[in-house]
């Protein structure tokens, strides 16, 4: 962006969205070919939403509309935006499919379109779950709840299921309605709910808690936990911490030992990407970055394949799909690069050696996104940590994959007390040892 450009970041409070506005010295620099990209770019998200709200394929609008498939995907991969009377064309079809599509509604701003059709687009997709597994998922069993916290930001909880109470900090992305019938998600939580009492909640800036935040510090995450435990007025139970959410969690037991009974952490870290020492970490931050900023939402192949390659690069397609509907109806681009950009600076180093409850950490051998010499760190300077490493290369364990059932019955058995569990390769860490650097 040139200097003559500064971009203004500001919230509407109406539809809890981030509206980037740009102020322009060059009135002509702001028409020009960054202005028309910028344009080009919002009307494929906008036609990404719609053409998965109406479920149907590329080849299949172009025989509707009559025109080569290889049209289509230009429009949808943001080469080319269609013409007036092509854009009445797609209009009058999509609207046959997706209810209230007008043709003004191509020419709304983003925020407001997506805010008009991201709900509709969630429901479709938790009906047809429904529809398919008969609420296998047991979404009409979980209540959702809000809390408030002292910066008057809405948090949405959810809980389900019966026995010890697990409650789960939040990760990069989550939807407590969406994530029950995500093939991703789905399984795993809906076996959390057979044996425990699992809570768990939408970070601010995510999911159906308020996008329209103002704190945005590893303070203020912590915080939100703490406002969520307090609302529910839970008084022992066990944190469950994937990913940062294990920092999040790291840092709660620290503050109130005497309220966790356990740490269940899985791909955890204590150092965020820009406190690794690492030039690659560095470089692969960048990329993630520039991936969102060009991608984020979009049902690209390209796109969704390369961001996926990073977290689950060995998901099941129908996995892959769902990370990228997540994407669309749980975080904008703009508050995951700026929650992001917190979660980079990360660094509770320093109080890992105060946490003295059980815990277990299991991490994938091959994750490209936290290396296994993060959670070995995080490992060592825990006294008395159980570290598992397991046969997986996606960041969080997925559904159907040779690990997940082993990760699963570890996690089970370490909450219960039993030996065992899982055929993971358990590597004992001495409280003394000497952590390993990230790579």
């Amino acid at each position: 962006m040139g200097a003559d450009l500064q971009p203004v970041v500001s919230f509407d409070a109406k539809l809890q969205e981030p509206i980037v506005r740009t102020a322009a010295v060059s009135h002509h620099r702001a028409r020009g070919s960054k202005g028309f990209k910028s344009m080009q770019d919002d009307f494929r998200q906008k036609l990404a939403l719609i053409v998965d709200l109406a479920g149907v394929s590329r080849s299949g609008l172009a025989r509707e509309i009559g025109i080569d498939k290889s049209v289509v995907s230009r429009w949808v991969s943001g080469a080319t935006r269609p013409s007036a009377a092509s854009l009445d064309q797609l209009t009058a079809k999509l609207a046959d499919r997706v209810a209230g599509l007008l043709r003004s509604d191509w020419e709304r701003p983003l925020a407001a379109f997506e805010a008009k059709f991201r709900t509709s687009a969630l429901d479709r997709r938790i009906d047809a779950a429904v529809a398919r597994d008969g609420d296998a998922a047991p979404a009409s069993q979980q209540a959702i709840t809000f809390c408030t916290t002292a910066d008057q930001v809405h948090l949405a909880v959810a809980a389900m299921g019966d026995g010890p109470v697990v409650v789960k900090a939040p990760n990069w992305l989550n939807h407590v309605e969406y994530d029950l019938v995500s093939p991703a998600w789905g399984p795993t939580f809906t076996r959390f709910a057979r044996n425990f009492r699992f809570v768990r909640y939408d970070a601010r800036g995510n999911g159906l808690s308020d996008w329209d935040f103002g704190d945005n510090t590893f303070e203020a995450s912590v915080r939100d936990l703490e406002a969520v435990v307090d609302g529910l007025a839970l008084e022992k139970f066990s944190l469950l911490g994937l990913s940062q959410g294990a920092a999040f969690a790291i840092a709660y037991a620290a503050r109130h030992p005497t309220r966790v009974s356990r740490l269940l952490l899985h791909g955890c870290y204590a150092r965020g990407r820009h406190r690794r020492n690492s030039d690659l970490e560095r470089e692969k931050s960048g990329l993630v970055d520039s991936l969102i900023a060009t991608g984020w939402g979009n049902d690209s192949p390209v796109y969704n394949n390369a961001l996926a390659s990073f977290f689950i690069p060995s998901a099941a397609p129908d996995q892959i799909r769902s990370f990228a509907m997540l994407q669309r109806v749980s975080a904008s681009a703009a508050n995951v690069l700026r929650s992001k950009a917190m979660l980079d600076e990360i660094d509770i180093t320093g109080i890992l050696p105060m946490i003295g409850v059980p815990t277990l950490i299991t991490h994938s051998r091959r994750d490209q996104i936290v290396p296994i010499e993060e959670g070995r760190l995080v490992a060592a300077a825990i006294a008395g940590t159980r570290f598992v490493s397991l046969e997986s290369d996606n960041h969080v364990i997925m559904p159907g994959e040779p690990a997940w059932d082993q990760w699963m019955s570890l996690i089970e058995d370490f909450q219960s007390d039993k030996p065992g569990g899982g055929q993971g390769a358990t590597i004992p860490v001495a409280a003394n040892s000497t952590p390993v650097r990230g790579s």
